[in-house]
């Protein structure tokens, strides 16, 4: 993962931030986003690897996850479960 600074800062950094968003390390992977539907299938698999911090964090809110702004803050009722709704703009 080491080669790959941004998702690794989006992990360190932001990733316990977001509601229902969980991390799993699969050594000598490329870096890969996986969305779930409730019967926990892969319906979407999105490629990290030239993915900025940033990028990642967009592309989280933009597929209706909840970011909170500090780790005391408590997710909203309609956040706290999916499905989720893409949304067209930030």
């Amino acid at each position: 993962m080491s080669k790959f600074q941004e998702v690794k800062a989006f992990i360190l950094h932001d990733l316990e931030f977001f509601h229902n968003v969980d991390y799993e390390d699969v050594t000598g992977s490329m870096p890969v986003m996986v969305f779930y539907n409730k019967a926990n299938e892969a319906v979407e698999r999105v490629d990290l690897q030239t993915a900025t911090r940033l990028e990642i964090n967009d592309l989280l809110v933009k597929k209706g996850f909840y970011k909170k702004s500090s780790h005391d803050e408590e997710v909203p009722e309609e956040y706290k479960e999916g499905p989720y709704v893409e949304k067209d703009e930030l």
